[in-house]
């Protein structure tokens, strides 16, 4: 079988099976479950929370909502730590396997007005255009990844600006989340 069919199965079955265990026992899944899940086996819960921010980036999901569910369950701190480092691997998956996975022509097709905007006014200024991507919340940062990639920027240049950019949005939505959630 093709391996993009296989990832794309698999991660069918993981969205499918997890939807009907939501719908066959809604009274065990919900917030309360995952805080007591997450208090008793804490350190299962951040890996599992790190591997789903991980893999967000092959699903183009953005982030956001997983932050938003990790602020009900962890420690601000601990979640911003946990959430940069899903977010800077999975940018660095995008940025590695764009064109195995077959993003570019994703990217090229759903994007292409803003593909070929990046690729012209990126150039002598990777830095800061990726950073101020990556900062503004209403665009995919998987889509800014590909683009360094394809432009071939410096991983380590692509993923400073993601973090960048990234972890002044983080911070601001757990601690105004948390803020909000103690009202």
């Amino acid at each position: 079988m093709n391996p993009k069919k296989l990832a794309f199965y698999l991660w069918l079955l993981l969205i499918t099976g997890g939807v009907t265990a939501y719908f066959i026992f809604p009274d065990e899944i919900n917030i309360l479950f995952l805080e007591e899940l997450s208090d008793e086996y804490h350190y299962i819960a951040l890996s599992i929370y790190f591997l789903l921010l991980s893999a967000r980036g092959l699903t183009m999901i953005p982030s956001t909502p997983l932050l938003l569910a990790g602020v009900l369950i962890f420690d601000p701190l601990e979640l911003f730590f946990v959430n940069m480092a899903g977010i800077l691997s999975s940018s660095t998956i995008v940025y590695y396997f764009s064109k195995y996975l077959g993003f570019d022509l994703y990217f090229e097709t759903k994007y292409g007005k803003y593909v070929q905007k990046i690729k012209r006014g990126i150039t002598d200024k990777e830095l800061p255009v990726i950073v101020g991507w990556s900062f503004f919340p209403l665009v995919p940062t998987d889509l800014i990844v590909y683009v360094g990639s394809s432009l071939r920027i410096p991983v380590l240049k692509c993923l400073m600006g993601v973090f960048m950019g990234e972890s002044v949005l983080n911070a601001f939505y757990i601690f105004s989340t948390t803020l909000i959630l103690k009202l």
